[in-house]
C-alpha cells in the first residue's frame, strides 16, 4: 500500500526585495509614530500634562500592566500550544510562545499584518510540524480568534450599550464630520459579516458556488475587482480552507469549548491595559468610571482600527484612542499618557522582542526564508487543502461516532438519575412490562 507524502510547498527565494519591503514598513512605523507623538505633545500645551501624569506615575501600577502583558502573552502560547498538540506531542510552550512572537513580528511590519500567518506556517515548520498541520492551525486560529471577537464585541454593545450611545466625538475624514459611533458600528457589523459568511459558506455549497461565480463575476465586469479570475481561486481555497477546518473543531468539541475560554481571557487581559496604564497614573481621575468601561471600550477601538492599511496600524491606534477614551479620562489631553504606555506595552515592546525571536529563529535555522506574505500564505494553503481534507473527514467521522457514544452515556446517565426506564416493545409495537418479566425471572432462579 503506498503512502501519501505529505505536500512540499517551495519558498521562492525574494529576500532581498522582501528585506527591502521590511526595512520600508519599519521606517514608515517608526516616522508616522514619531511624527504622530510630537505633534500630539506640542499641541495645546499637551507636553506639561504628558510631563505632569508621567512624574506621578505609580511604578507598581506599571509592573501590574507589564504582568498582564506577560499573562496574556501566555495565554496566546498556550492556545497555539493546544492546537499544535492535536497533531504531535513532541510541540512544547517554549515553543509555542517564540513562534507567537515571530508572527507578532511579521505582523506588525505588514499592512493589516497579513505577513504574520505565513511567517508562523514557516516557523510551525522548522518547529517540527508538518506544513500541512501548519496551515490548519493557523486557520483553526483564525476561525476561533474571529467568533470570540464577535461574542466579545456583541456583549460590548449589550452590556455597555449606554457607554457606547454616549460616544459623541466625531473625526474629519475626506472632508466629513463622521461620528466614531457610526465607525464602530461599521466595524462590528464587518466583523460579524465575515463570521458569519465564512460559516455559511462553508455550510452551504450553493451559497458558495453562487457568491464566488456569480458576485465576483459580476464585480469583475464592473470593473470594480481587478483580476477576478485569481479572485475566485483565492476565495475557492479560502472557503474550502474554512470547511475543512470547520469540521475539524466539530471533531474536537472539548478542545474547541476550552481554546474559545482561553481567548475570551486573552481578550480581557488584553483590552484591560489601556485602563490599567490610567490607573498608573494618578493625575487621571477615574471615579465616574471603572474597568468593565474600559474593557469595553478598547473593544469598540479595535474594530476600527482591525483594517488600518498601515503596517501596525501606527497612527490610526493612537488617534483613535485618544478620541474614544476621552469620555472616561476627562478629556484629550488626559489620554496621551495612558495611550504611550499602552502603545509601549502592547505594540513597541512585542515589537522588538519578536525581532529577537526573529534573529535567534534564524541564527538556529541558518535557511530560514521568512520573507513572503498573504499571498504566500494562499499558496501555501492550495497546495495543501488535499491532505487537510482527508484527515478533516477522517477525523470528523471519529468525532461524530464519538459524539454518538458520548450522547448515549447521558442520556443513560439522565434516565437512571431521574428514575427513568427505557420501555421495551414486541414485534407488534406493544409494550412490554419489564417489571413482571424481572418478577418471573427471579422465581425461576429460586
Amino acid at each position: 500500500m503506498q503512502t501519501q507524502e505529505p505536500p512540499k510547498f517551495e519558498i521562492k527565494d525574494q529576500t532581498s526585495n522582501a528585506s527591502k519591503k521590511y526595512k520600508i514598513n519599519l521606517l514608515i512605523i517608526f516616522l508616522v509614530a514619531i511624527g504622530f507623538t510630537l505633534f500630539t505633545l506640542f499641541t495645546d500645551d499637551n507636553l506639561n500634562a504628558v510631563i505632569t501624569a508621567f512624574s506621578q506615575a505609580n511604578v507598581w501600577m506599571i509592573v501590574v500592566i507589564l504582568f498582564v502583558m506577560f499573562m496574556n502573552i501566555l495565554f496566546e502560547g498556550i492556545i497555539l500550544f493546544i492546537l499544535a498538540r492535536l497533531y504531535t506531542t513532541r510541540y512544547n510552550l517554549k515553543k509555542s510562545i517564540n513562534n507567537y512572537f515571530i508572527g507578532v513580528f511579521f505582523s506588525h511590519i505588514t499592512p493589516s499584518g497579513t505577513g504574520g500567518q505565513f511567517a508562523q506556517a514557516y516557523a510551525f515548520s522548522k518547529q517540527g510540524i508538518e506544513i500541512a498541520n501548519a496551515a490548519s492551525i493557523l486557520v483553526m486560529h483564525f476561525l476561533l480568534s474571529q467568533i470570540a471577537q464577535v461574542v466579545f464585541g456583541l456583549l460590548a454593545l449589550l452590556l455597555r450599550l449606554d457607554k457606547f450611545l454616549s460616544i459623541t466625538q466625531t473625526v474629519n475624514l475626506f472632508g466629513a464630520s463622521i461620528p466614531i459611533l457610526y465607525l464602530s458600528l461599521v466595524g462590528f457589523a464587518i466583523n460579524f459579516l465575515i463570521i458569519f459568511f465564512i460559516l455559511a459558506l462553508a455550510k452551504s455549497r450553493f451559497l458558495h458556488k453562487t457568491i464566488v461565480n456569480g458576485v465576483v463575476a459580476l464585480l469583475g465586469k464592473l470593473k470594480i475587482i481587478k483580476n477576478p479570475d485569481k479572485v475566485k481561486s483565492n476565495l475557492q481555497v479560502q472557503i474550502e480552507n474554512f470547511r475543512i477546518e470547520s469540521k475539524r473543531l466539530q471533531s474536537n468539541t472539548p478542545v474547541t469549548v476550552v481554546l474559545l475560554v482561553l481567548f475570551f481571557i486573552r481578550m480581557t487581559l488584553s483590552y484591560s491595559i489601556p485602563y490599567l496604564s490610567a490607573m498608573a497614573l494618578p493625575s487621571i481621575d477615574l471615579s465616574q468610571t471603572n474597568i468593565f468601561d474600559g474593557i469595553f471600550m478598547t473593544a469598540y477601538l479595535n474594530v476600527i482600527i482591525y483594517f488600518a492599511p498601515l503596517p501596525g496600524s501606527v497612527g490610526f491606534s493612537e488617534f483613535f484612542f485618544s478620541y474614544l477614551f476621552q469620555s472616561l479620562f476627562g478629556g484629550y489631553a488626559q489620554t496621551i499618557a495612558p495611550q504611550l504606555i499602552w502603545r509601549g506595552v502592547t505594540f513597541y515592546l512585542t515589537l522588538i522582542i519578536g525581532a529577537i525571536s526573529v534573529i535567534a529563529f534564524r541564527m538556529g535555522n541558518k535557511d530560514a526564508k521568512i520573507v513572503q506574505g498573504g499571498d504566500a500564505f494562499v499558496e501555501l494553503q492550495k497546495s495543501t487543502i488535499e491532505i487537510r481534507r482527508q484527515t478533516s473527514e477522517v477525523m470528523f467521522s471519529t468525532g461524530e461516532m464519538s459524539s454518538g457514544n458520548i450522547q448515549k452515556k447521558f442520556s443513560r446517565m439522565a434516565r437512571d438519575f431521574f428514575g427513568f426506564k427505557t420501555k421495551k416493545v414486541d414485534r407488534y409495537g406493544n409494550v412490554i412490562n419489564t417489571d413482571e418479566i424481572n418478577k418471573k425471572n427471579l422465581k425461576d432462579k429460586k
